[in-house]
C-alpha cells in the first residue's frame, strides 16, 4: 500500500513538474514575443533591420511591433534634433570637438593664410540635422569627424581667396554662405545623410602681435561706413523733400504763366471788340469808355474836385456815376 502511494505521488510530481515547465516556457515565450513592441518618439525616425538587412528606413513615430531580437533590430535616429559642432582647431589631425587623435597632437594653434598673406585665427559653429537615417548609420563611420574635416578644408580654401580686411569686417557673411554651400555639396557626394542648417562664425582675429593695429583699422572702417550710411540717410530723407519743393515751385510758375497768358488774351479780345465798336461809332464808344473808366476809378477817390476850363469850381451831379 505504501509503495502504491509512493508511486502515485511520484507520478503526480513528475506530471506537475512537466506542466510547470511548460507553463514557464510558454510564459517566457510570451514575454519574448512582447519584447517586439517598441515606440519611436516624435523627433525620431526608426531604422528597422532584419538579420542585418534594412527593411524599413523611415519608421514613423508611434507604437510598432517587430520580430524580437535577434531577428529584427530597431535603431532610433533623432532626425528633428539640430546638432551643433564647434570648430576651433583647423589642423587636419583634430577630431570633432577640437580633440586631437593619438599620434597627431599639436600644441600649436591652427591658423589660416588669407589671400593677401596675413594670418588669421577663426572658429565657427556648424548646425546640422540628420536628413537620411539609413545613410547616416551605414554610409560613413564617424560622421562628425568627416564633417569637421570637410569644414576645415572648406574654411581654409575660402579664407585663402579673401583679403584680411574683408574677412575681419564685412566678409564674414559671405564666408558663412560659402561654407554652408560647399560643405553641403561635399556631404551629398559622400551620401552622408547630413544636412547643414546654418554656419555661424564666432570670431576671426589676426595674430596677437598685430591685433591692435587691425582693430584700429576695423574701427576706422566701421566709422567710415557709419558716416556713409548717415550721409545716405540724410540724402534719402531730404532729396524727396527738395524734389517736392522744386515740383511745387514749377507747378506754381506754370499756373502763374497760364493765368497771365489767359488774362492777356482776354484783354486782347476785349480790346479788339472795343476797337471794332469804336470804328463803327467813334463818339459813342469814346463816351462809353470814358464813363466806364470814371465808374471804375471814382469810388477809390477820397476827395473829388471838378473845375471848368476857366478854372472856376462848379457843382456837377455825380449820381449818374453811382450806378
Amino acid at each position: 500500500m505504501n509503495e502504491t502511494i509512493r508511486n502515485y505521488l511520484k507520478n503526480t510530481f513528475i506530471s506537475f513538474s512537466k506542466y510547470f515547465v511548460i507553463v514557464i516556457v510558454a510564459g517566457l515565450f510570451v514575454v519574448y514575443l512582447l519584447t517586439g513592441f517598441y515606440k519611436v518618439s516624435e523627433n525620431e525616425l526608426g531604422v528597422l533591420q532584419r538579420f542585418g538587412e534594412v527593411i524599413d528606413g523611415s519608421v514613423e513615430p508611434g507604437a510598432h511591433y517587430k520580430f524580437p531580437w535577434p531577428v529584427d533590430t530597431i535603431t532610433r535616429v533623432p532626425v528633428k534634433t539640430t546638432h551643433t559642432l564647434e570648430v576651433k582647431d583647423l589642423s587636419p589631425g583634430a577630431a570633432a570637438g577640437g580633440e586631437n587623435r593619438p599620434g597627431q597632437t599639436t600644441s600649436l594653434p591652427s591658423y589660416c593664410i588669407t589671400g593677401d598673406n596675413n594670418i588669421v585665427f577663426i572658429d565657427f559653429l556648424i548646425r546640422y540635422n540628420i536628413t537620411d537615417p539609413v545613410q547616416y548609420l551605414f554610409k560613413i563611420k564617424n560622421n562628425e569627424d568627416y564633417l569637421k574635416h570637410i569644414a576645415c578644408s572648406s574654411a581654409v580654401y575660402s579664407l585663402a581667396g579673401k583679403t584680411v580686411d574683408d574677412i575681419l569686417t564685412v566678409g564674414k557673411k559671405g564666408v558663412e554662405i560659402y561654407l554652408k554651400e560647399e560643405i553641403q555639396e561635399k556631404l551629398d557626394l559622400l551620401n552622408s545623410g547630413l544636412g547643414i542648417s546654418a554656419i555661424e562664425i564666432g570670431e576671426v582675429t589676426p595674430h596677437r602681435s598685430v591685433r591692435t593695429f587691425f582693430e584700429r583699422v576695423i574701427n576706422a572702417q566701421i566709422q567710415k561706413r557709419e558716416m556713409v550710411n548717415n550721409a545716405e540717410s540724410y540724402r534719402n530723407e531730404n532729396l524727396p523733400k527738395a524734389k517736392g519743393t522744386a515740383m511745387k515751385v514749377v507747378e506754381e510758375a506754370m499756373a502763374y504763366k497760364y493765368e497771365v497768358i489767359n488774362h492777356a488774351e482776354g484783354d486782347v479780345d476785349r480790346f479788339k471788340k472795343q476797337l471794332n465798336e469804336y470804328r463803327k461809332a467813334k463818339s459813342v464808344t469814346k463816351q462809353r469808355i470814358y464813363l466806364d473808366f470814371i465808374k471804375e476809378k471814382f469810388p477809390a477817390l477820397k476827395n473829388i474836385i471838378i473845375v471848368d476850363n476857366s478854372g472856376e469850381k462848379r457843382i456837377i451831379d455825380l449820381r449818374m456815376f453811382s450806378n
